[in-house]
This record gives C-alpha cells, sequence and structure tokens, in this order.
C-alpha cells in the first residue's frame, strides 16, 4: 500500500512521545514493505520541500504564523488546513492511498484531501485535542477537566496567562470554541480513528461514532531499542539509580517529586542518586526542593532518546508520577521493553499498561507513591520480577510484529475496491 502519514510532531525536530511514535509506525511500514511518505508541517518560510526524516521519505509544508497566541493557532490551523491538503495530494501522485493522520494540526488537512481523492482517512488521537483547546485536558495546567467550555476557558485562561493577559485572551473564546468544534467535526468525518489507549477511547465517545473507533496501542522496535540501550552510556552514576525522564511541567508530574521525597525522607532506604532526564518550567524549584530535602539529585538539561534508552536500561527504578490523563506513555512503554521496574501514578491510560504487583507498581498518591518505591529499593528481587514481566507483557503486546498487523488489517477494511493490493 502506500499510506501517507502528515503529522504535526515527527522527528528529529519533534521530540516527543507522539513524534516517536509517529516515526515508529512510519518505519514499520516500511519494514513491511509499504510506500510511506510523511507530510509535515513546519513553522518557517513557506513552501513545500522533500528531505528524509531519519529514514523517513517526507514533505516538508513550510508556514508563517506570527507570534501572538490565539491569532498564531488560527494560522497554523484553519488558515494552513487547505495548504497542507494541497501537499497531501501532491504526496499522494494520483495513486491509490492510505492518509493516516497523526495528530491536531493536520487531522482536518488530511480528511479535506481524502474527500479531494477519494481515499480513505484514519487519525490516531494521542491527547486531548479532540475536547480541549491546549490538548492537555488540565484547567490551568494543573486540573484535569471534563471538557472545554465558556466557564472553565474564563477562568483556565487568567490561570494560564497570568491576570491581565488572562483577562484581554477572554475575547478569543468564541473562536476557542468554535475552534474546538471545527476539530471534533472534522474527525467525526474520518473513516477511523485511532485511540491509543482504552482511556482515549473511552474519552472520545460522543464525538466518534462506535463504529469507527480503534484502540490500538503505539509500538516498539523493541530489538531495536535493546541495542541501543545495549550501548555505553554518557551518564554514570555509582549505586542504585532512580530516573524521572519527561519534561519538567506540573502535568508531567515533575511537580510531584518533592512531596514524594519528602515523605520517603527518613523511612531509612538505602542510598540512591535521582536522575532527572528532562527540561521545562520547574527545573529551577525542582532543583531548590529537592536540594532542600537532601536527595542526591543529577539534572541532565538535555538528553537524547538513545541517551535516555540506555539511562532506563541501567536505573534500578523509574518514577512516573504523571498527574494528567496520560494517553499512552512512550515512556514507560520503552522502559517497561527494557525490563525497567516502573511505579507510576494510575492516569489516564496508564493501566492498559501496567498492571499493579504483576508488570510495575501503581500508587494513587506521594505517600503511597513514596511507600512502593521504599519498598522496592529494599527488595530488588521484588522489583526485578516486576522489570522482567513488564519486558515480557512489553513484548507481546506493543512489539511491531504483535502491533503492526492491526494497523494493516485496519487500512485494508476501509481501502474500498481492489486498486490497493497487499
Amino acid at each position: 500500500m502506500q499510506i501517507i502519514i502528515p503529522s504535526d510532531v515527527f522527528p528529529p525536530t519533534g521530540r516527543g512521545g507522539a513524534a516517536w511514535s509517529s516515526h515508529a509506525l512510519a518505519l514499520a511500514l516500511l519494514g513491511r514493505g509499504h510506500q510511506v511518505t510523511a507530510v509535515i508541517p513546519a513553522r518557517g518560510r513557506p513552501g513545500v520541500s522533500a528531505y528524509d526524516a531519519l529514514g523517513v521519505p517526507a514533505l516538508r509544508v513550510g508556514y508563517w504564523a506570527p507570534g501572538l497566541p490565539i491569532i498564531q493557532n488560527y494560522f497554523r490551523h484553519e488558515r494552513l488546513w487547505h495548504p497542507l491538503a494541497d501537499a497531501i495530494v501532491v504526496a499522494a501522485a494520483g495513486r491509490p492511498v492510505v492518509i493516516h493522520a497523526q495528530h491536531v494540526q493536520v487531522a482536518p488537512a488530511a480528511v479535506i484531501a481524502g474527500r479531494r481523492i477519494g481515499a480513505p482517512v484514519v487519525v490516531t488521537v494521542r491527547d486531548h485535542w479532540p475536547w480541549d483547546y491546549f490538548a492537555t485536558g488540565l484547567h490551568g495546567d494543573r486540573t484535569p477537566h471534563p471538557q472545554a467550555t465558556w466557564a472553565s476557558l474564563a477562568t483556565d485562561l487568567p490561570a494560564r496567562l497570568g491576570p491581565l493577559r488572562g483577562t484581554l485572551a477572554m475575547l478569543a473564546i468564541p473562536y476557542m470554541l468554535a475552534h474546538l468544534r471545527r476539530r471534533a467535526a472534522f474527525l467525526a468525518q474520518a473513516d477511523a480513528v485511532i485511540a491509543c489507549s482504552s482511556y482515549i477511547a473511552r474519552r472520545l465517545a460522543g464525538i466518534v461514532a462506535p463504529e469507527r473507533l480503534y484502540v490500538l496501542p503505539h509500538m516498539v522496535d523493541i530489538d531495536a531499542t535493546e541495542r541501543i540501550a545495549a550501548t555505553p552510556a554518557q551518564t554514570q552514576v555509582n549505586g542504585p539509580m532512580l530516573l524521572f525522564a519527561g519534561k519538567l511541567e506540573p502535568n508531567k508530574g515533575a511537580g510531584l517529586l518533592p512531596a514524594i521525597f519528602r515523605e520517603l525522607h527518613g523511612m531509612g532506604v538505602p542510598p540512591f542518586t535521582l536522575v532527572v532526564a528532562g527540561d521545562g518550567a520547574l527545573r529551577e524549584p525542582l532543583g531548590r526542593d529537592l536540594a532542600a530535602l537532601g536527595v542526591d539529585v543529577r539534572f541532565l538539561a538535555w538528553a537524547s532518546h538513545d541517551e535516555v534508552l540506555r539511562l532506563m536500561a541501567r536505573c534500578n527504578l523509574l518514577l512516573f508520577p504523571s498527574a494528567w490523563g496520560e494517553p499512552l506513555s512512550r515512556v514507560l512503554l520503552e522502559a517497561a521493553s527494557l525490563g525497567t521496574p516502573i511505579v507510576a501514578m494510575p492516569t489516564g491510560g496508564t493501566p492498559d499498561i501496567i498492571a499493579d504487583g504483576v508488570n510495575g507498581a501503581l500508587a494513587a498518591t506521594p505517600r503511597a507513591f513514596a511507600a512502593r518505591l521504599r519498598d522496592l529499593l529494599e527488595n530488588p528481587a521484588e522489583a526485578r520480577r516486576l522489570g522482567d514481566a513488564a519486558r515480557a507483557s512489553a513484548r507481546a503486546r506493543y512489539h511491531i510484529p504483535a502491533v503492526i498487523p492491526h494497523y494493516e488489517d485496519l487500512y485494508i477494511k476501509h481501502v474500498s475496491g481492489s486498486a490497493i493490493s497487499v
């Protein structure tokens, strides 16, 4: 099949989990003999140019957008959808295709292009963009809330932007709500919508018709991950190592680390070093709070994806206190595939990956989290058992050979006629 993958998050410029999941899908399809082209919008000089995106043939679609919030969103979305659809049509080159959009910015353009050329359109939902303007599902970037409404945005904007800017931004609420309706309307027109977890599928009820909704997880090339992890890490730690890998932002749970280690303080646990691989708004207060607690912490302002894999393979425990409705964390998938013992909060789609006491530990509060952390530090054999079970589960459920046939079956189901052969 010829498969076009529009994605506004794609390596090497997109470094988050959604970017790597999109890239893993593209590489897996190429490995199965399909023709794949990624179509990537990129803010900058307008125009379309071909390039290689870490082994994936790609088209970069440049666009201009001003720096003003909200107005920038209009230029990145409504104003870009039709030019982006034009690029998708160009990538199709008159041949039968399947269009598989990977994120919020490209989903409407994929639907527009699909209707123009008669191609089936699949959209993957990896976060909260169908019901939340900011795509986090968090009010004020801190507290989970069900959906964006006039009332929620009127209090959300000042919490995010500050009293003055937030009050001025309220003038844009009619646009923000209309924009959300447009997102949902285009999503509802897709031939198939993939939810990355059962949690996201539940959240899509009422937006996507049940017969068009599928739950398919991200996939991990476990063999490649293991090869990378087997190479020497640049970061060396003596003694037990705890690892936090992710953005230092409230939704990723970085702000809960001081509360967790405050609970852990005085429990008499063995010495350890906490390695924090990530950066963000909480870097300075986090460093200050952890130092006040006497935590031996090492911050890696930036660590490559490969280095994070090496750290996962070497750490005694991965800490994942994610506070938002986590869709399906790639950090957890990759850690599990490497047999890393995991302590996580049971938010969003995390229970799809981890069953408490079976292949990891789940704890819903900082105190419970600290207690599970202590228990596993004091019982490394139990931690190793959980890590081994996580590896076995990941290979059975998330390894490319286990997952990619389900994607191919979905594409075939929505291809009409016999123009495309597999």
